[in-house]
């Protein structure tokens, strides 16, 4: 279950990571958002 929510957040945060994060025009902004929520999950 880990191993497959982890990737399919993975490639939903880098797809959609944008309007996700938020709209930002910079993307390491809408990275480092992505990288915590993947922290966030793992840690749950």
């Amino acid at each position: 279950m880990q191993k497959i929510d982890r990737n399919a957040l993975i490639k939903s945060q880098i797809a959609g990571g944008t309007a996700k994060g938020g709209g930002g025009g910079s993307s390491s902004s809408s990275a480092s958002y992505s990288t915590t929520n993947v922290n966030i999950t793992l840690s749950m």
